[in-house]
């Protein structure tokens, strides 16, 4: 049985821990420079400096805007990033994936943590989240994700926590096709309810 996973709001105080997750070889393969423009994260001449990590996550930390970010704390200790954002702010990626309708939230999770790795903390994180966070805004009844088709444990994390793949799709930028899954709020019609 897994400790009580709890989610608190990124911090200033969490960008170095963050900056190290991103460094890290089993992050930056799916987070990294490589994976898409925006990206942090690498080995060397890649590897997220402080002050970059700073300039892209430290003003939403200061001013909330569209991307709800938050740490996964696992016995009392971080162990990972977990975010979600309504994917009207983001409409060409949303056309990207054919989530078009109102209503989607997109979600982005990962374990940064060696020791937490590999024990289902990813999927019961992503659970707990969507049900008692995502659902709980305003108009929000979809969730939506997408890993690389070629990341079969983030999509495995994902389909234990009650997603399902909808289709894979090319988004601009990014060097992999993307697996498009998707839980629907409970009670919702459609595929990927839980």
């Amino acid at each position: 049985m897994l400790p009580t996973i709890a989610f608190r709001a990124l911090a200033r105080r969490d960008l170095e821990m963050l900056r190290g997750w991103l460094n890290r070889p089993e992050v930056y393969e799916w987070w990294g420079r490589h994976t898409g423009p925006g990206s942090l994260g690498g080995a060397g001449a890649d590897a997220a400096t402080g002050a970059e990590v700073a300039a892209k996550y430290g003003p939403e930390i200061d001013a909330p805007g569209t991307t709800h970010r938050f740490i996964i704390v696992l016995g009392g200790r971080g162990v990972g990033l977990i975010q979600w954002y309504d994917l009207r702010d983001f409409p060409d990626y949303a056309c990207a994936i054919g989530e078009l309708s109102a209503g989607a939230a997109g979600i982005d999770v990962l374990i940064g943590e060696p020791a937490a790795m590999g024990r289902g903390i990813g999927s019961a994180a992503l659970e707990q989240f969507v049900r008692s966070i995502v659902f709980a805004a305003n108009g929000i009844i979809r969730a939506v994700a997408g890993p690389a088709t070629t990341n079969g444990r983030s999509i495995r994390a994902f389909e234990k926590a009650g997603f399902v793949r909808a289709r894979d799709v090319p988004v601009s930028g990014k060097p992999v096709r993307e697996a498009v899954m998707v839980r629907r709020k409970e009670g919702e019609p459609g595929p990927g309810g839980a």
